[in-house]
């Protein structure tokens, strides 16, 4: 070795947001390392410091202006850098796509106005795992380089490399560095080791080397400082550096320029271990969906009422916003952190839901009362939040229409809809299937008071046969077995094909054993299997026009613990191509967890999933083809919906999911992991006070699934937009007869093909402009047209950050903009 090997030292101070402490404390926690690194700073010139998340510098410049005023010198100085450029330290497995972006435009802006910074290091040392699709979100925010240390962790099959390139499905790349050990300081023996075997193996000669106490702040002290250089004069055959993050990378990029090939990851970043994240603390996991959803709805729905009126509510939206990309931070979404924790959470969610909701119903309100709903009754306004023209289920309660005891409804062509009245309690909802409500538009239906009960025929029923219950609609034909309580069969009666394999029983609740020894909240360890294999109650619930429902009861027992009590109700609609499962759970397992299988009548050796603004196929972990890091992929991540379609993509189903996050694929059995009980952390693993033992997840549970078999592929089936679907049902208002300029039937933006999903659509952040951002969705460069329902004047290609790229031509109301594979799209409108 000689001097040309260089040793970045970086000080950093790793501060969870929250874990076995509250939010309250972690603000003194910055306070108190934020002061002592500056004096740190006094004492040692040469001394470099680097530091992420906006919300922390947020709550020092508001609580401690004097800290705030010293490191906005420092940053001058170029001794304080800022890393990161997300508002906090995010999951990136769990969060949607727009919620990874939405973390650094809010947390890039904030450094940039505050300090004059671009930050162009992504900086996640503790997330437990990155989806695939995330360099381009970094390289499209401005990002060119990314730290993480979690890689290698608990684990024998470690992350081979150091330095890499991190390849996105569309190309896109970012200059990458696992460090070495840990986030926290580490031996210092074994950095020339490590240099040694850079040099070795791929001709490099620098690394990166993260010092500094974390997790619950301290940062760099001069007694680190004085180990490290009484190490290097120990070591003069290397150059041992205190230096900024950005300096490794810069010497990354010359060593890569001089022709030392970097290896180049094309896949995401799975971590081997702490799989249990994707479920555990199952509030959040839906508290973060429903956030997610109504947030992007706002912000649709608030853009296309400012034309009548409203007023876009910016500063609600993105403090809304912030509050949820909070509760995204890894240790809070993943469920890993104290009960205290949790509760401050559920207070924030609820905060988020009423400015979100008050604002959505505000919007929706006034595109309402600019709608042409004159004529006999009251008109029913169905609203649709996606970008193509769908179905959807509408419940409206009949206390909003006067409580008619018949009705009679009508669509905009005065077509009668069949429809049906379920009971919830005392309240009474009507229950129909809206049909072909416009891309980003509404749809209006009548509704009149009659004086008799209509008869409708209909194709979907509910019979009893000997030991069977059978559901049937158009599409499907499903039996439930009785004295289980399990689907006996799914029947494909349009593709004439069996979904499920005859050997087995579908739908079945999977209770394992899961004594996982260490960080439970964590990990899974999965040990004997129980199946919910007998029925405590099967009945016929629901018989009408639109929907028929089974419900099923099982118990769950556990010697010395409370029931735990699963009711699933197994719904056909009719001319819907799904069969839906509604689950109720009251659960009180202990150190359990608890799957729902389908074992499926096809064979492939991988499966496709849901992610961030993208989907990636994942070879299961159980088929012959896989290697051992397919095999250590026996627990995954995924949003919306997963995918198992057969060798030949001639058949497939898809497993659609409301708000559950775990999956797992053995041979022929897919299964989506629904709930655990571990123990909550105990702050004394950290040393700080122990709590008495306490089990999460305890108590009711409500969420809903569902299977879309279908021909072909699921790219051919579009079963990213059936998962879209699913999670964003249509809105619905009441309205009264008047006049309006809005048709009955109105879409105000259509996008083609459907292989592009416009996600988001938002009010821009320094302009009267509009953002739109959407993604190509199965690999395949493309046209977009997007048609407006009114002439633009101007149209931009942006970066997420929203600075302008390029002008995009435009013809009136219609805009073409090109894709390519796997690409997300940023542009920006002035009407």
């Amino acid at each position: 070795m000689n001097k040309e090997s260089i040793c970045f030292m970086v000080g950093h101070a790793h501060i969870d947001a929250a874990w076995l402490w509250p939010v309250s404390e972690t603000v003194e926690v910055c306070r108190s390392t934020f002061s002592s690194v500056l004096q740190v700073m006094k004492k040692y010139p040469h001394f470099c410091f680097s530091q992420s998340s906006a919300q922390y510098y947020e709550w020092i410049e508001k609580r401690y202006p004097e800290i705030f005023e010293q490191i906005k010198k420092r940053v001058k100085e170029g001794k304080w850098e800022i890393v990161g450029g997300m508002w906090i330290e995010s999951d990136c497995n769990l969060p949607s796509g727009e919620s990874l972006v939405r973390q650094i435009l809010y947390g890039k802006r904030y450094f940039l106005n505050k300090f004059g910074v671009d930050v162009k290091i992504g900086w996640l040392p503790d997330t437990f795992g990155f989806c695939w699709t995330l360099p381009q979100i970094f390289k499209k925010c401005g990002i060119d380089y990314f730290v993480t240390s979690k890689l290698s962790w608990q684990t024998t099959l470690l992350f081979p490399y150091s330095s890499f390139w991190w390849r996105a499905p569309d190309g896109s790349r970012v200059l990458a560095c696992q460090t070495i050990g840990p986030y926290n300081h580490t031996s210092l023996e074994r950095l020339l080791k490590e240099l040694n075997l850079l040099r070795k193996y791929q001709g490099i000669n620098c690394l990166l080397f993260l010092y500094g106490c974390g997790d619950h702040g301290g940062g760099p002290t001069s007694e680190l400082i004085e180990t490290i250089l009484d190490f290097r004069s120990q070591h003069s055959e290397s150059e041992i550096l205190f230096s900024r993050a950005d300096d490794y990378f810069h010497k990354l990029e010359k060593i890569n320029q001089e022709g030392k090939t970097l290896p180049v990851v094309n896949d995401e970043l799975y971590l081997k271990t702490h799989r249990g994240t994707y479920t555990t603390q199952a509030g959040i996991k839906l508290n973060n969906r429903e956030g997610e959803r109504l947030l992007v709805n706002v912000e649709k729905f608030a853009c296309l009422a400012e034309k009548y009126g409203s007023k876009y509510p910016q500063e609600e939206l993105e403090e809304a916003w912030k509050k949820l990309l909070f509760n995204q931070f890894h240790d809070i979404l993943a469920g890993a952190c104290i009960s205290e924790v949790y509760e401050s959470s559920e207070r924030e969610y609820a905060e988020i839901f009423k400015v979100g909701e008050k604002s959505l119903s505000s919007s929706l309100k006034q595109i309402a009362k600019n709608i042409d709903t004159q004529g006999v009754g009251y008109s029913i306004l169905v609203f649709n939040p996606l970008s193509w023209e769908r179905d959807g289920l509408v419940e409206v309660e009949l206390s909003s229409l006067g409580n008619p005891e018949f009705v009679r409804i009508l669509d905009e062509q005065g077509r009668i809809i069949p429809y049906q009245i379920m009971e919830k309690g005392e309240a009474k909802n009507l229950v129909f299937l809206a049909r072909n409500v416009s891309s980003l538009g509404h749809k209006e239906y009548k509704i009149i008071p009659v004086t008799e009960k209509k008869c409708f025929s209909t194709d979907v029923t509910a019979i009893c046969k000997k030991d069977t219950l059978q559901l049937e609609n158009e599409f499907y034909r499903v039996s439930v077995g009785v004295k289980s309580g399990l689907l006996t069969s799914i029947y494909d009666k349009f593709n004439e094909k069996e979904v499920l394999d005859n050997s087995k029983r579908g739908g079945v609740f999977q209770i394992y054993e899961d004594f996982c020894l260490k960080e439970s909240a964590w990990n899974i360890w999965l040990g004997a299997l129980n199946e919910l294999d007998k029925a405590d109650g099967v009945s016929i619930v629901e018989e009408g026009p639109t929907r028929v429902s089974v419900r099923i009861r099982h118990i769950y027992k556990q010697e010395g613990r409370p029931n735990s009590i699963f009711v699933q109700e197994v719904r056909l609609y009719s001319d819907m191509p799904l069969v839906e499962f509604k689950v109720d759970v009251d659960w009180h397992a202990q150190h359990r967890t608890a799957k729902v299988a389908f074992p499926l009548n096809l064979y492939a050796d991988e499966a496709t999933y849901d992610i961030p603004y993208g989907s990636i196929e994942r070879k299961n972990s159980t088929s012959s083809q896989a290697n051992p890091t397919d095999r250590a992929k026996w627990e995954v991540s995924g949003l919306k919906w997963m995918d198992y379609t057969d060798k030949g993509k001639n058949y497939g189903v898809s497993l659609l999911s409301e708000c559950k996050y775990g999956f797992d694929v053995k041979d022929n059995l897919i299964r989506m992991t629904l709930l655990r009980s571990p123990d909550y952390p105990d702050p004394s693993m950290m040393g700080l006070s122990e709590l008495p033992p306490l089990l999460e997840d305890q108590g009711r549970h409500t969420f809903a699934y569902a299977l879309y078999p279908h021909k072909g592929s699921w790219k051919q089936a579009h079963s990213i937009g059936k998962g879209y679907e699913f999670n964003y049902p249509p809105l619905v208002l009441t309205e009264p007869p008047h006049k309006g300029s809005l048709p009955k039937s109105f879409s105000f933006v259509k996008v083609y093909p459907e292989d592009v999903i416009l996600e988001t659509i938002k009010k821009a952040e320094d302009s009267e402009s509009f953002i739109l951002r959407f993604y190509e969705t199965i690999g395949k460069r493309t046209q977009t047209e997007i048609l407006f329902s009114e002439p633009i004047l101007e149209a931009w290609e942006t970066d997420m950050m929203e600075r302008k790229i390029s002008k995009l031509p435009i013809q009136g109301k219609l805009l073409r903009v090109k894709l390519g594979a796997c690409e997300i799209k940023t542009i920006q409108i002035y009407k």
